[in-house]
């Protein structure tokens, strides 16, 4: 299951850089439970179904131009993936260049998708949730 949950996320990241939210969605089932960022404004606690994540993705991603992701480093936890890497894109309106490191723990792989996913704006959170250090 591990190796197929790292290929899963080379997918998911390919599909969000070349087609956007609905490209994505293609590999998270309609139950996707999905954590972001502890601290983001309107809280962490999860969002569930496509509708959420959509929602929450357009509250980031609609603040930039050409905003993209990449991971830095993947790795196989068993039936979790760990992905560091970064963020960038350009701020709408100002243009100013925007690079953010930060990670994420995928889970609950199934079908072709992962059913749950944790976001954090530092590789230590993320290295930390996964029970891991630097």
């Amino acid at each position: 299951m591990s190796q197929e949950g790292v290929e899963i996320v080379g997918k998911v990241i390919a599909a969000w850089n070349t087609g956007g939210i609905d490209a994505m969605l293609s590999f998270v089932p309609e139950d996707v439970v999905w954590y972001p960022f502890p601290e983001w404004p309107d809280g962490a606690e999860a969002r569930i179904g496509h509708d959420a994540v959509r929602d929450l993705m357009a509250a980031w991603t609609d603040n930039f131009d050409e905003w993209t992701s990449d991971a830095q480093e993947v790795r196989d936890l068993g039936d979790r993936v760990l992905v560091l890497g970064a963020i960038s894109g350009r701020s709408k309106g100002s243009g100013v260049p925007i690079r953010q490191p930060f990670g994420y723990v995928l889970s609950d792989f199934r079908n072709g998708q992962f059913g749950e996913a944790h976001f954090f704006l530092t590789w230590k959170q993320a290295l930390e949730s996964a029970g891991l250090s630097e």
